[in-house]
């Protein structure tokens, strides 16, 4: 494992949000790598900037493919000038979709450098459904894309994955069609182990490897509420699955009364979320239904044996962020052959409360180089 110290940078739905927020800021010359021009267009958004100067506006286009019988659509961004290697990317569990501004936005740059991006739709994410389907839609999209020999050269090609997706794409990583055909995987504060993610978004401790001990980090709300939604909807009785999510926003006072009026299988969910015990969480997952274990289990990078990963593997995560801790892309890079992974750390940037450092660019560059070598030039 090569770790590249700068500091945090959490990219919780991608790195397009870290360097949207450098605008109106003050940094020097990027330089004029395509790593630079990569992360100034970024910045840029729909503005002009050098990388539009000197690239023609790539096409974006929904395409509809079948693999084994499973039907998918999924956008498709290519430069007219053609492509020098291909990455499937995954959506954030956010409402857009593939259709958010700032996953558009690095497409459209990716595109502009040589990458056929495809980017498939997950209608459970706009639901904020994590589900352990989305590895073989993952799997899919990266089959149909290294099948087309002018988007993916040589029949390869890779993956990018943003906080949840990191786990997906992971996981995609290993299944035995693609596993050799994928080069590279890029993710930004991505998780290893959902156990120990439920832990901290419920009670506010995750264990830092390098101290060796449990920390405290009051987390962000919102994958505690992702994590609600998506698996209420999988509780047996129908009327409980909008009857916990109501206990849940309330403060009632006779609240036994009223979780006694649940299934088991509710109340095993309402006890995990309320629970500020981080002792008590692997007995409260446990407690789960079957149905909610098998999705969680589906979804769990720690419970496969990531070192038979093929690709190199590029991580980002921040040491402020509130969402994912930074530990846990530690522990991905540990889990990874270490002549395969190159971990950054940056700070800056912690999801919402957003204070780039000028530090952080270079690091910014070094993995977005590593990202641009993926290339193949004839």
């Amino acid at each position: 494992m090569t770790t590249r110290s700068l500091y945090p940078a959490l990219v919780i739905i991608s790195i397009v949000a870290f360097i949207m927020s450098l605008s109106g800021c003050t940094y020097p010359n990027l330089g004029d790598s395509d790593a630079a021009l990569l992360l100034e267009d970024v910045l840029k958004g729909d503005r002009p900037s050098r990388l539009k100067t000197k690239t023609p506006t790539p096409t974006r286009r929904t395409i509809a493919y079948t693999i084994d019988g499973r039907h998918h659509i999924a956008d498709l961004y290519v430069s007219p000038q053609g492509a020098q290697a291909g990455i499937v990317l995954i959506p954030g569990v956010v409402q857009d979709g593939k259709d958010d501004v700032r996953l558009v936005t690095l497409a459209k740059t990716l595109a502009r450098l040589r990458f056929a991006v495809l980017i498939p739709e997950i209608t459970d994410l706009r639901r904020f459904h994590t589900r352990a389907r989305h590895v073989r839609v993952m799997t899919d999209a990266f089959r149909y894309l290294v099948a087309q020999p002018e988007l993916a050269p040589q029949g390869r090609a890779g993956f990018g994955g943003f906080s949840y997706g990191v786990g997906i794409v992971l996981l995609a990583s290993l299944e035995p069609d693609i596993r050799d055909k994928v080069d590279y995987l890029l993710g930004f504060g991505g998780y290893h182990d959902l156990n120990s993610i439920v832990t901290y978004f419920t009670t506010g401790y995750y264990h830092d490897v390098q101290a060796g001990m449990l920390k405290y980090r009051r987390p962000h709300f919102y994958l505690k509420n992702v994590f609600t939604i998506s698996n209420s909807v999988l509780l047996n009785v129908p009327a409980d699955r909008t009857q916990v999510r109501y206990l849940l926003k309330k403060d009632i006072k006779d609240i036994d009364q009223e979780l006694a009026k649940l299934a088991p299988d509710a109340r095993a969910l309402f006890e995990l979320v309320t629970n500020k015990d981080p002792q008590l969480v692997a007995t409260l997952i446990d407690k789960l239904s079957p149905r909610i274990q098998t999705e969680l289990h589906g979804i769990n990078p720690a419970k496969r044996d990531l070192s038979q990963i093929k690709a190199q593997v590029i991580l980002l995560h921040g040491r402020g962020d509130t969402m994912i801790p930074y530990t846990e892309s530690i522990a991905i890079a540990q889990a990874l052959p270490k002549d395969q992974v190159t971990l950054f750390l940056i700070e800056g940037y912690a999801h919402t409360n957003v204070k780039p450092k000028r530090g952080d660019l270079p690091q910014l560059l070094g993995a977005m180089e590593l990202l641009m070598q993926q290339r193949v030039t004839n």
